[in-house]
């Protein structure tokens, strides 16, 4: 059976400092040494009045001497720390008890001044141990008193009993039982005493200790909102530096330490001397209120645009100074003006596409027309391919413009590419040439992934095609492998399209997944460029991979679909 103390069963453990507990023992320990003292000291040198120990002076100061022994080694206990602390805590209120009963009775019975020391014994038991041992103490205390008086009462009748036998001995016996009648009021005032400190006592000590965890539990968390706001902070990508009243910089981030090619010990030092031209410009915020120039702290450094803002609270009187990276907020400029760009591209391919099919349609007459000669039909011709040409260009830009538009769904990979192998050699924009030798395998076979389904059938088209056109030597059929399964780590989920064709020239490979880049006079260059940009779009990563054996590899890397032990 393990004992634990009130505050382990009231308080989660990371908020217990078991140490200021063992503290708390060993003072009270000390308190103990003290009074045995005091006690020892008090005897000796009274030896006439003897207002301790005056009934039985050698039981006295053998048990306060004893109780100044067990004193000492409970103060090694709590250093030693053998034993549980509830367990030295409960023998320490044990050995109070008797110490002091057995010195009561030495002393006067429940008439001597050492009964207070007894309601002090059980109130310090009652602040370490739970409710039901301090009321515990508080019984075996009234106990311990009333058997020492009833024995005390014994030897006294004893006594009274022999003297009754002479002349007026019975007068003394009468005289006896009255006092007995006021003794057991004041035990009975005495054991309710010590009931009423038992639980005041452990009332206020539960109180302290519930106030104490709060307080302990607000300052963690206090500490735990500044280290993680410190943190942000300290890993933004812009510099922040706080900046006193008197110009010393109370805080500065690694990003501005860096850009402003301070030295780790900044905080404390002036703005003057880390940074004169940020000083500067500080101090003419603060004496016109505009927004200064940007300025570069020196040449090799960036040039920096700052921002300053006073902050609120008890730092009112402080500066906080924002610094941004000019090259930095260039770019996030040019990237909305992309992405800006890209809706009205995508906005005029749309417009294009209405002119773009009658002239494919005026085309296509001209080339069924019975008047129009050779010439004109191979003109015709010539027109006819390249609208198709741009409109493939135009469906691509707009499948871009798309890409936010996508569904993941969870897809079980083996069916779901039986059913595009179908598609795929039957369809209308399957390979022109002959059907290619087809391989797929899926391992394990219950392998899933997450993919928008009709994404991932463009994507894996646009690679089979890729692999019908390229994927073969002179003179032999097209050979195709599809192969899924899991990666290294087991963790997420990968697809490769291999060919056998003779590969791609070490120059173009770098060059595979830009846009416009193409090695066909009629290729628009988009497919892998496109092919990438719908695979990140749903968290995957298309790669190409160049198997020793010779040929292409295309890997598509997915996220995982569900748990690992679900697919073997």
């Amino acid at each position: 059976m393990t004992v634990t103390d009130p505050i382990t069963a009231l308080l989660p453990d990371r908020f217990l400092d078991r140490r200021y507990l063992w503290q708390v023992f060993r003072a009270s320990n000390f308190f103990r040494l003290t009074l045995a003292v005091l006690l020892l000291a008090a005897a000796a040198l009274d030896e006439q009045n003897r207002l301790f120990g005056k009934q039985n002076p050698s039981l006295f100061l053998w048990t306060a001497l004893g109780y100044l022994v067990l004193a000492l080694l409970a103060i090694a206990g709590t250093y030693w720390r053998r034993w549980h602390l509830a367990v030295q805590a409960h023998l320490q209120m044990v050995v109070d008890l008797v110490a002091l009963t057995v010195m009561i009775g030495a002393s006067g019975g429940i008439t001597s001044s050492l009964n207070s020391l007894l309601i002090t014994a059980v109130a310090a038991s009652s602040i370490l141990l739970p409710l039901s041992s301090a009321l515990l103490a508080a019984a075996l205390g009234f106990i311990l008193l009333t058997v020492s008086w009833l024995l005390g009462e014994w030897h006294a009748a004893q006594a009274l009993a022999l003297a009754a036998r002479g002349p007026g001995g019975w007068s003394g016996l009468w005289d006896q039982l009255g006092d007995a009648n006021d003794d057991l009021a004041r035990l009975g005032v005495l054991g309710a005493v010590l009931f009423i400190a038992a639980g005041l006592t452990y009332a206020l000590a539960e109180r302290a200790r519930r106030g104490e965890a709060l307080a302990r539990q607000r300052t963690l968390e206090l500490f735990e909102a500044a280290e993680l706001s410190q943190g942000i902070i300290r890993h933004l990508q812009n510099g922040v530096v706080v900046v006193g009243p008197t110009g010393q910089v109370q805080l500065l981030n690694e990003t501005a330490q860096e850009w402003l090619d301070c030295p780790k010990a900044a905080p404390g030092l002036p703005l003057e001397a880390l940074s004169p031209p940020l000083a500067q410009r500080l101090r003419a915020w603060l004496e016109g209120g505009f927004e200064p120039p940007a300025f570069r702290p020196t040449e090799d450094r960036p040039e920096l645009i700052p921002r300053f803002a006073r902050l609120s609270g008890l730092q009112a009187a402080s500066v906080l100074v924002q610094l941004e990276d000019s090259q930095q907020a260039t770019e996030r400029l040019q990237q909305l003006k992309l992405a800006a760009l890209g809706r009205l591209t995508a906005g005029i391919a749309h417009e294009i596409r209405n002119p773009l099919a009658a002239i494919g349609h005026a085309a296509q007459l001209l080339q069924e027309s019975t008047g129009a000669d050779p010439s004109d039909r191979r003109l015709a011709q010539i027109v006819h391919d390249n609208v198709k040409r741009a409109n493939r260009i135009i469906g691509d830009v707009l499948d871009l413009a798309r890409r936010d538009r996508i569904k993941p769904e969870r897809l079980t990979l083996e069916p779901w590419l039986e059913d595009f192998r179908q598609d795929f050699l039957r369809g209308p924009d399957g390979p022109d040439g002959p059907a290619p030798e087809w391989r797929q395998s899926v391992e394990p076979p219950k392998l899933a992934v997450m993919f928008d389904p009709h994404l991932l059938r463009q994507v894996l088209w646009n690679l089979c095609a890729n692999a019908c056109q390229h994927g073969s030597r002179p003179g032999e059929v097209p050979r195709i492998e599809l192969r899924g399964g899991l990666d290294d780590s087991r963790s997420r989920p990968f697809l490769e399209v291999r060919d056998a064709g003779p590969g791609v020239a070490a120059d173009n490979a770098a060059k595979l997944f830009e846009p416009f880049f193409t090695t066909r006079a009629k290729g628009t260059g988009l497919g892998l460029y496109l092919a990438r940009e719908l695979c990140e779009a749903n968290r995957a990563q298309l790669q190409y991979r160049p198997p020793p054996e010779g040929g292409c590899c295309f890997r598509i890397t997915f996220t995982a679909a569900s748990p690992v032990s679900e697919m073997t």
